[in-house]
């Protein structure tokens, strides 16, 4: 049987490469030379950023503290991925705060290529992060920790809320459900499906 705790870290994981194709659809809009929505990105990154501080990355660094104990070799994997936490959470509230900035000050101008590059390294690196969690060290954490050892490792992280459910991610589901947001591409074009909401395109109003 799975821990629970493991549980938990997948769905955050699905909720979070949901919310990067939005975002890498947004950025998409930006490389088309056509006006992302920068209220939507800021929110994305937001999300991506202040969530995984206040919960996973926690129970991340418990769990990774405890298999550098039983597996020595996957200590290097591991401070890599301890520094990724890191980036992430330094790019994300900086491309949360020009965003925000975009959006009050210039929202109909295109976006900055530096700061482009910037996201789309963001999203890259964070995509990376989520594979080598999921494919190597989350498989070594079930093979090495006993899944009750795993769920009484963080008893002051409590597990009765899940993350869907919480106000900023209710608030920012609504944001791209609404309107469908999370289907645009650009050039007037949309996507099959919304990887959050599960959204499809009306084509017989395109």
């Amino acid at each position: 049987m799975k821990a629970i705790i493991l549980e938990r870290l997948h769905a955050d994981h699905r909720r979070y490469a949901a919310l990067l194709c939005i975002l890498d659809r947004q950025l998409h809009i930006a490389t088309c030379d056509e006006i992302p929505d920068y209220r939507l990105l800021a929110g994305l990154c937001h999300y991506l950023t202040h969530q995984p501080e206040e919960w996973h990355h926690p129970v991340e660094d418990a769990l990774f503290a405890r298999l550098a104990g039983c597996d020595a070799q996957s200590a290097e994997l591991l401070a890599v991925l301890t520094e990724e936490h890191r980036r992430i959470s330094r790019n994300g509230k900086e491309l949360e705060t020009t965003f925000h900035r975009q959006a009050s000050d210039a929202p109909q101008a295109e976006l900055d290529l530096n700061r482009l590059n910037l996201a789309l390294a963001f999203s890259e690196l964070y995509r990376h992060h989520l594979y080598s969690e999921e494919r190597h060290v989350y498989p070594l954490i079930e093979r090495c920790i006993p899944a009750a050892e795993l769920d009484s490792l963080v008893p002051h992280l409590s597990l009765a809320s899940p993350a869907e459910g919480s106000t900023g991610f209710q608030r920012l589901y609504r944001q791209i459900a609404d309107h469908h947001t999370g289907l645009r591409l650009g050039h007037g074009e949309q996507a099959d499906f919304c990887p959050l909401c599960d959204a499809r395109p009306d084509y017989a109003s395109l």
